[in-house]
């Protein structure tokens, strides 16, 4: 059963139930219960399907978190961190607000007064000399 057999089975269900709606014929009416029926069937099988696949991996998570302990860790971590990470982000947002908003303090006054003072130091130490 494909999905396009499924489209088809739903496209013979609403042509056959307008059909026998419309003209009240029984053969419509046979048609369209058995695609209903044939749909029906494929949901049951698709859900079977979906139901095994989940136990599948439920038992082959319990197995392996059983044989594994490190996984049980890391997923009680994961737990945390997806708890507590917006938390961090909204905490770590308004802290680079603040402080792209803290203007810089300009240092380039003290550099100027550093090299005037570093001159007038060896200019005393070249007078002294001599």
């Amino acid at each position: 059963m494909s999905e396009q057999d499924f489209a088809q089975a739903l496209e013979l269900y609403r042509t056959n139930y307008v059909q026998y709606r419309t003209t009240g014929k029984a053969e419509y009416k046979i048609a369209y219960e058995n695609a209903q029926r044939w749909i029906d069937l494929y949901l049951g099988q698709f859900t079977n399907q979906i139901t095994n696949g989940r136990t599948f991996v439920n038992t082959f998570l319990q197995n392996y978190s059983t044989a594994n302990p490190d996984l049980d860790l890391l997923q009680k971590r994961f737990a945390q961190v997806r708890q507590e990470g917006p938390r961090v982000q909204d905490e770590y947002t308004m802290i680079k607000k603040i402080n792209d908003n803290v203007e810089q303090p300009d240092y380039s006054g003290y550099y100027v007064k550093g090299g005037v003072l570093a001159a007038l130091i060896g200019a005393i130490v070249v007078f002294s000399v001599f």
